[in-house]
């Protein structure tokens, strides 16, 4: 049966190739300015391209696993568009590094791929939880993941919350290797919630003092209820 891990390989696959093209690139300038014009003419057709393979790659998926949950009715996910996602922005914030008295190459090439990735990433996201709340089989969406080095996203993954509304998007930071699974209508949940430890640290009122990931987790649900 399909499993989310597998979705997650592949997308991380496809965000390697697009930082193999970004490689490229980087041998090609040596000046911050050089870098700036070219990921400024580089990166959407690089988005464009893994994007769209990640989209057609995560409607594979969901529809696999449809089939093989055996979901009653008829229906196809559909990839999401990838449309304006951001890359000049990417490339003005990612060259940052490189404007520095002391220019540091590594720096910069790692905040731009870390921006490709989050940018192919969402595409293939974006084509779970829309398929999920169009399906009339599902109920909705579920942050699956590990999370194991990020507060922010083990709290929003523990939280085995079920997303049912278009509007609601999913808080993804660079590099993030969370995922978007259905939640099928009388099949198990991808996450089953959490129950915090009472090992948690504890206010004078006995309230859960949160990390600073665990408060800005906290924010984002409050947004995004």
């Amino acid at each position: 049966m399909p499993t989310s891990q597998q979705l997650r390989s592949g997308t991380g696959a496809l965000a390697l190739l697009a930082e193999r093209d970004l490689a490229a690139l980087w041998r090609t300038v040596t000046t911050a300015e050089q870098a700036q014009r070219l990921l400024e003419e580089a990166l959407p057709g690089i988005v464009e391209r893994y994007g769209s393979a990640a989209a057609a790659l995560a409607a594979d998926w969901y529809d696999d696993l449809r089939d093989e949950l055996g979901v009653r009715g008829r229906f196809s996910a559909f990839p999401a568009e990838v449309g304006d996602r951001g890359t000049d922005a990417l490339a003005g914030w990612g060259v940052g590094p490189l404007y520095a008295a002391d220019p540091d190459w590594n720096a910069a090439r790692t905040l731009v791929a870390g921006g490709l990735q989050r940018r192919i990433a969402d595409v293939a996201r974006e084509t779970i939880t829309g398929s999920s709340i169009e399906d009339p089989a599902a109920d909705g969406w579920q942050r699956v993941g590990q999370g194991t080095s990020c507060t922010f996203c083990r709290m929003l993954i523990g939280r085995g919350s079920v997303y049912t509304e278009a509007g609601v998007e999913f808080g993804a930071h660079d590099h993030c290797n969370c995922g978007a699974a259905p939640a099928f209508g009388g099949h198990p949940r991808p996450v089953k919630p959490y129950e915090v430890s009472e090992r948690r640290k504890r206010d004078e009122n006995g309230d859960l003092i949160p990390s600073r990931d665990a408060a800005r987790a906290r924010e984002w649900i409050k947004d995004n209820r």
